[in-house]
C-alpha cells in the first residue's frame, strides 16, 4: 500500500499527499484480496470478530487451492468448509508444509507457529452420537480461534439423567453450543437449569415427518426458555462464530475492568 497503517494513508490524503481515487483504492486493497473469482475480506475478523471462512462446494479445485494460497499469504490460519474427499486431497498435496486439521467437511490449515491467543471456555454437548461430526466441526474452529473446548456427549432426553451429568463436564465454561436432532427439546432443557448462554445447533437427525432437522429447528425456535439462541440446521461454523464473538466481548468486557 506504501504505508505503514491505513490511519498513515488517511492523514496522508489529509494533507493532500494523494487523490481521493488513489486513497479509496488503497482503503479496498488494504481490506480485500481480488482475483478473476474471487474477493476475499481479510478485514472481517478485525471488524466483526470472526473471520471469513472459504465454502468450497461448488467451486473448482484450482479455485479453491488458489483462494486458499492467497488467504494464507496475509493471513495466519484459513478455515475451508464443505469440503469433499477429492478437494481435501488436493489441499493436502499443496500445504503438505502447514498444519493442517479437519473434522467432519471441515478444514483448517495453519501457518507454522501460530497460535491464538486464549478467549475463553465454550461448552459443546451433543443430544446423540449422530451429532458429533457438527460438534467436532465446530469445536475445531473453537479451539483455533483461542478457546478452550469442554466437551459432553450423547447427552439427549431419551435419558432424563444424562443432560445432568452433562452440565458437570461444562459447569465452567463461558457459552454453551448444543446440538441436536430428533425433537431438539435439549437446549431448552439446560437453558432451564443454567445461567450460561446457550447456542442450540438443531441437526438432520431423525426419520419420518421432521427428520431431516426441520423438527429439532421448530422446537428450538418455540422454546418458551428465553434467551436461547438459534442458528440453521447443520449450522456448525455460525454456532462457533456466535460463541467466539460472545467469548471476545467478555474477554474485552473484563481486560476493560482490570484497568479501570
Amino acid at each position: 500500500m506504501g504505508y505503514e497503517t491505513l490511519h498513515d494513508l488517511l492523514i496522508a490524503y489529509k494533507k493532500g499527499q494523494i487523490a481521493a481515487k488513489d486513497a479509496e483504492a488503497m482503503i479496498v486493497r488494504s481490506f480485500y484480496e481480488e482475483g478473476e473469482f474471487f474477493l476475499l475480506d481479510l478485514h472481517r475478523e478485525k471488524r466483526v470478530g470472526f473471520p471469513e471462512v472459504i465454502y468450497a462446494q461448488g467451486k473448482e479445485t484450482d479455485h479453491l487451492l488458489m483462494i486458499a494460497e492467497k488467504f494464507l499469504a496475509k493471513k495466519e490460519i484459513v478455515f475451508i468448509s464443505r469440503l469433499d474427499e477429492e478437494k481435501e486431497k488436493k489441499l493436502r498435496e499443496r500445504f503438505a508444509s502447514l498444519e493442517i486439521r479437519t473434522k467432519g467437511k471441515l478444514m483448517a490449515i495453519k501457518n507454522p507457529g501460530y497460535t491464538a491467543p486464549f478467549i475463553g471456555t465454550a461448552g459443546i454437548i451433543t443430544a446423540g452420537t449422530s451429532d458429533i461430526p457438527y460438534a467436532e466441526e465446530c469445536a475445531l474452529i473453537l479451539e483455533d480461534m483461542g478457546a478452550r473446548v469442554a466437551a459432553s456427549y450423547d447427552s439427549g432426553v431419551s435419558g432424563m439423567h444424562r443432560f445432568h451429568l452433562s452440565l458437570k463436564h461444562v459447569k465452567d465454561s463461558d457459552v454453551l453450543i448444543i446440538f441436536a436432532g430428533m425433537e431438539g427439546v435439549l437446549p431448552t432443557l439446560i437453558a432451564s437449569l443454567s445461567d450460561i448462554p446457550v447456542i442450540a445447533v438443531p441437526t438432520p437427525m431423525g426419520y419420518g415427518y421432521g427428520g431431516d432437522g426441520v423438527g429439532a429447528l421448530s422446537t428450538m425456535l418455540q422454546t418458551c426458555v428465553p434467551g436461547v439462541l438459534v442458528v440453521n440446521i447443520g449450522n456448525s461454523i455460525g454456532a462457533a462464530a456466535g460463541a467466539v464473538r460472545i467469548l471476545r466481548a467478555i474477554k474485552k468486557k473484563d481486560k476493560h475492568a482490570r484497568r479501570v
